[in-house]
């Protein structure tokens, strides 16, 4: 067998597919890697090097999987393989040698261990060598300058020790003035990796259950109404909950259902033709396909509404109100097993700065064409809080705060569980049904859409990952990202 275009394989594995050498070296000829030997004994300097001891650990894997993130190669004891790359034996040779930058924790258990000062000496020396800023300082948790040496005390410390997110910020400006290299494009990934175990993975086959409804009817016509007068705003905001409706203009309206008896006789409604949206791009000038959704997603919070369901202006939100069961227990059916159980609607907590507060479910509506080949109801669970006498939350931090203590500890089968008990609690006989007549109805499964994976995941190892660890994540959160991604929230 014979090779042809070497040179461009080499650059192609040197470039895009570094980890296919290291996977799987049996596959590569002698000669082929001796080139790749002789080549990495001379490649440029492009990793960063993360120097910290055990005390620190929480911030140093913190530290190491937001660089990462970023797209940086890191070297880091506490992760002897990152991104495909082992960590290396000879420490010196490869501080020296391969190490961009050296960034040392200064922590104040940090200055007991001489292991780790012979390292930032090493690296203050390559720096007065290079006459560059070869050591990037850290500081942790406030180390005193009486206990630094003058050498040390003169570094520019980037301070960490009030607020991670700011410090974060500024080291990664400071790399990017540096032009530090930033060769790793799935950095994103490897840094979630990270968090898993080797045997995450289990052989036996697992049904996956999702927050997607089928639509299984909708009307195939969408009627038009016109009014003799002019239906008030605040006569309108008021019918959002009593009927799914598009305003065209001040006296023209679409629906798949009529209006409610009273606003027809008050506002002298009649029916002027209309479409049968499967056949006709658009109804009224407003696009076919994006009416049908708009209706539905409507019809849902009508239904909600008729069920008991209160909206609440502040927060934008269709919720649960208190005692409207007994027992505030939503209950419900699992799919899986058949098992009867419930979670609650309303709840009371009380948070660590103090002071109470309490929650209700708030279920969301979307309607999505792009996830099947039909229209398809997502159901997404938000909360929303209030003081002990009802009145909704006020100030950003203060409710991002009070969420994310509520919900740290919901995972995805307590997400589950909350949008089956609303499905369910929305259902008739396992079918949520939206209009009167037959011919006119809305029709959802309340069972959700499942799928068949040929591989499962152990949850029992999931479950071995540290609290430390989650809330090493809730605190970078609670200040880099204080919009809450709401993935479920």
């Amino acid at each position: 067998m014979e090779l042809f275009g070497v040179e461009r394989l080499q650059v192609l594995l040197d470039v895009r597919h570094q980890q296919i050498k290291k996977l799987h070296p049996s596959i590569f000829p002698p000669e082929f890697l001796a080139i790749q030997n002789h080549v990495d004994t001379s490649k440029k300097r492009d990793h960063l090097f993360i120097s910290s001891v055990d005390e620190d650990g929480a911030f140093a894997d913190w530290l190491t999987r937001k660089l990462t993130t970023e797209g940086y190669l890191v070297w880091s004891e506490r992760f002897k393989l990152l991104g495909g790359e082992a960590y290396p034996d000879d420490i010196d040779d490869t501080i020296k040698n391969r190490t961009f930058r050296f960034i040392s924790l200064y922590s104040r258990v940090s200055l007991k261990y001489p292991e780790v000062g012979r390292q930032r000496a090493l690296a203050l020396n390559i720096g007065n060598e290079r006459k560059q800023d070869f050591l990037i300082p850290l500081d942790v948790d406030g180390v005193s300058p009486a206990q630094l040496d003058h050498v040390t005390r003169a570094l520019n410390f980037i301070t960490f020790k009030d607020n991670w997110a700011v410090g974060l910020e500024q080291l990664l400006k400071k790399l990017e003035s540096i032009d530090c290299p930033r060769s790793l494009p799935n950095g994103k990934r490897i840094a979630v990796e990270t968090f898993l175990g080797d045997d995450v993975r289990s052989d036996e086959k697992e049904i996956l259950f999702s927050n997607c409804f089928q639509i299984q009817q909708i009307p195939k016509v969408i009627y038009r109404f016109k009014a003799r007068k002019e239906i008030p705003k605040e006569k309108l905001d008021e019918l959002k909950f009593e009927w799914s409706y598009r305003r065209v203009d001040p006296y023209t309206f679409l629906s798949f259902h009529k209006p409610p008896a009273l606003i027809t006789r008050e506002y002298r409604i009649t029916k002027k033709g209309g479409g049968l949206w499967p056949e006709v791009e658009r109804i009224d000038r407003i696009r076919s396909s994006n009416l049908v959704s708009e209706l539905i997603r409507k019809a849902l919070i009508v239904k909600g509404h008729q069920k008991g369901l209160k909206y609440c202006s502040e927060a934008g939100l269709l919720y649960f109100p208190p005692n409207l069961l007994k027992n505030n227990r939503l209950n419900f059916i699992r799919p899986d097993d058949n098992s009867e159980t419930y979670v609650l609607a309303n709840g009371e907590r009380k948070h660590p700065s103090g002071g109470k507060y309490l929650y209700s479910l708030a279920p969301d509506f979307f309607i999505r064409q792009d996830i099947f080949d039909d229209f398809t109801v997502l159901i997404r669970i938000r909360v929303r809080l209030s003081d002990p006498k009802g009145k909704p939350l006020k100030g950003h931090r203060t409710i991002v705060s009070r969420r994310k203590y509520l919900c740290k500890n919901w995972w995805n089968k307590h997400w589950f569980n909350r949008t089956l008990a609303v499905s369910q609690f929305l259902a008739d006989e396992g079918k949520i049904t939206i209009g009167e007549s037959q011919d006119v109805q809305i029709i959802i499964d309340a069972n959700p859409l499942h799928f068949n994976a040929p591989v499962g995941i152990n949850e029992e190892r999931l479950g071995e990952i540290s609290r430390e660890q989650t809330e090493l994540l809730g605190s970078y959160e609670e200040y880099l990202d204080e919009d809450l991604r709401d993935e479920g929230i």
